[in-house]
């Protein structure tokens, strides 16, 4: 029987927080399975490794003395480029794969492209994995959104396959129907369920990257949490606005952890709650629209009871409406936030909450049913 080859095209798979974590997990999960993976890099520097997680990396040849240069912005010559890219990508391994595999990029559509022109000459059905809409971010030059958005839809038009992390980011995309998929960010999913800690004043942990614009909703935050007798914790990377939002109210910040493995242990055994926050508008960070946080789903399998505090506009606001999420509140309306903080002191009530977490760690957010989501289309091509 042949070992099924997949070929993965984008960002770096690896440790750490957002996407190539997501995608390491994917590609570990094929490993376990029996399936040979292979790395495709865009760039090749002079430390760059051979092999990756034990899987062989393969670099695009920037130039070569006979190519015609690259040049972006120049229809032509990016095309041929495409072509010669295609055809490199063919010598690298004696029969086409099983499948193909990529990652559209926040940052760079380029190797999602190159997959798109590989798919093409060696018939191997391409999936791309979608996690955000670029023009919603900071920095994305408005200018470029036409030309950004007309060159992702073209290489979502090639896939036969597309994963998206929420409907909503689905529906900024002309993709049809027959290949659109919702994948939730795949869980590490291995963290010890934590039991209650009986405490006069439970901790309440927020965990990842933070912005300016969510200084003010965190400031409401950490009011009620204090007055109702609980206490808010920062887990994120520092800046000047935490900072100064640690001086003037009762919240502390810890800086994240190197592993996800250790965030998770940290907060299984010294938190009593998981605090999903945003903004108070989705105006003032787009990109919560269609973007599903990841951290609640890593989060679920510890069992925490989760306060997901976000406006009803956002992907995640829309999930919980849908799902009539118990513990979900808009950022107009704290005052349930008393009484959350109190049920954390009181065991029963905690584990109620615990388990309606649980329960989606177990069916949505588990990872063998995200893993099997993918693996179910991964080789097929899509109707017609």
């Amino acid at each position: 029987m042949t070992t099924p080859h997949v070929v993965y095209f984008g960002q770096t798979p690896d440790q750490g927080t957002g996407s190539p974590i997501i995608i390491l997990r994917h590609l570990q999960r094929l490993a376990a399975k029996g399936w040979r993976v292979s790395i495709l890099s865009e760039k090749a520097p002079e430390d760059s490794p051979k092999l990756l997680h034990g899987w062989p990396v393969y670099h695009l040849s920037l130039r070569k003395k006979w190519w015609p240069p690259f040049r972006p912005e120049n229809p032509l010559l990016c095309k041929i480029r495409m072509q010669l890219w295609a055809r490199e990508c063919e010598s690298f391994f004696e029969q086409p794969p099983q499948a193909i595999l990529s990652y559209l990029s926040l940052h760079s559509e380029l190797p999602s492209e190159v997959a798109a022109h590989y798919a093409a000459r060696c018939g191997a059905p391409l999936s791309v994995i979608v996690h955000d809409y670029p023009p919603d971010f900071p920095g994305f030059q408005i200018q470029n959104t036409s030309k950004v958005l007309r060159r992702q839809n073209w290489i979502l038009s090639k896939a036969q396959h597309v994963w998206f992390a929420s409907p909503e980011l689905a529906a900024r995309y002309d993709v049809p129907a027959e290949k659109v998929h919702i994948l939730t960010p795949i869980p590490e999913g291995n963290a010890v369920r934590t039991r209650w800690k009986p405490s006069a004043q439970p901790l309440i942990v927020y965990a990842g990257f933070s912005y300016p614009a969510q200084i003010p909703l965190f400031r409401k935050l950490a009011r009620a949490i204090h007055q109702a007798g609980g206490k808010l914790l920062l887990l994120s990377r520092r800046t000047p606005e935490l900072d100064e939002l640690c001086r003037t109210e009762p919240v502390e910040r810890r800086d994240l952890f190197a592993t996800n493995r250790e965030a998770l242990d940290f907060v299984s055994s010294m938190a009593a709650a998981l605090l999903v926050s945003y903004c108070e508008r989705v105006e003032e960070m787009p990109w919560i629209a269609t973007s599903f946080p990841s951290k609640f789903a890593e989060f679920s399998h510890t069992g925490l009871p989760s306060l997901i505090v976000a406006p009803g506009e956002s992907a995640i606001g829309k999930w919980a409406i849908q799902r009539n999420y118990p513990d979900f509140l808009p950022p107009k309306n704290l005052d349930s936030v008393q009484s959350f903080v109190q049920d954390l002191k009181n065991e029963a009530a905690w584990s109620k909450k615990s388990n309606a977490v649980s329960l989606l760690a177990q069916t949505e957010f588990h990872p063998d049913v995200i893993q099997g989501q993918l693996e179910s289309k991964l080789t097929t091509n899509a109707p017609r």
